[in-house]
């Protein structure tokens, strides 16, 4: 179903596109999230993929590769946006400091107290993050996941047993509950 889904994308039928896009938007989402913790954010960088991701889809060679070769674009995209919005926070800090305005002091989320995997793994770093979304959320393999994001497998799996040791350490030690 897919791969007649992507061929006749590939000959131009939106429609085809976008059912392929439907089929993976929740998918989308998750890794996003991994990286931008703004929806707004989340969802141009989204719009964003599925804008490149279409104007490019006849440069895929493999159609089995579909869904890997359209993380790989999201994941540039979240970059570009992370990136983009680090400059702004260090020139907006720069700026306050040099005018010795005080922050506004932002009210911390209330953790509710039920045990949620998704808050213990939001407190991982980026990489590790985004590796524990791709390994646990999406199901691929630890080889699928090194073709994606460039990694050797093995730095995969190592990252991947560092990020559930660290998960458990969070959990253990209370942190979920910090605020």
């Amino acid at each position: 179903m897919e791969e007649e889904l992507i061929i006749k994308a590939k000959s131009g039928e939106v429609r085809a596109f976008t059912d392929l896009i439907h089929s993976i938007e929740n998918d989308l989402y998750r890794i996003a999230k991994t990286r931008l913790d703004n929806d707004d954010d989340i969802c141009d960088a989204i719009q964003e993929t599925m804008i490149n991701a279409y104007k490019h889809l006849k440069k895929l060679k493999d159609n089995s590769h579909f869904k890997s070769w359209i993380i790989k674009i999201l994941i540039n995209e979240c970059n570009k946006i992370y990136k983009t919005k680090k400059r702004k926070e260090k020139l907006f800090k720069k700026i306050t400091k040099e005018e010795n305005i005080q922050p506004i002091d932002e009210s911390v989320n209330l953790v509710d107290s039920k045990i949620n995997f998704e808050l213990l793994v939001e407190k991982l770093p980026y990489e590790e993050k985004l590796l524990v979304t791709l390994f646990y959320y999406n199901q691929y393999s630890c080889t699928e996941i090194s073709e994606i994001v460039g990694m050797n497998i093995n730095t995969v799996k190592s990252k991947l047993k560092r990020s559930k040791e660290k998960v458990k350490k969070y959990y253990e030690g209370g942190l979920l509950h910090e605020q």
